[in-house]
């Protein structure tokens, strides 16, 4: 009887404690963190598209405002001349 005390609280017990320990992870938690993982990786899946909607999104912002600023001085000529041509109306 001592001799199996002595296995049990030694070296082999705790062996045995670990190996068990071990195998209850691997069971019971291994597939609550895979769970959460593939969560989180569906997630960040979701965000990345986002972030890329957005940034396609910014670019044709982008080229829509170099356009709009590339005819900005077309339209301004267009105004100086209709101002020019109403002062000369007004002023003899």
């Amino acid at each position: 009887m001592e001799a199996f005390i002595t296995a049990v609280t030694g070296p082999l017990g705790a062996l045995a404690l670990s190996v068990g320990i071990l195998w209850w992870l691997a069971t019971r938690l291994v597939p609550v963190l895979q769970a959460y993982l593939e969560s989180q990786a569906e997630s960040l899946r979701n965000m990345v598209t986002a972030l890329e909607k957005t940034v396609t999104a910014h670019e044709r912002d982008r080229k829509m405002f170099e356009a709009a600023i590339s005819q900005l001085d077309t339209r301004l000529d267009r105004v100086e001349s209709d101002i020019h041509t109403i002062k000369n109306k007004l002023v003899p």
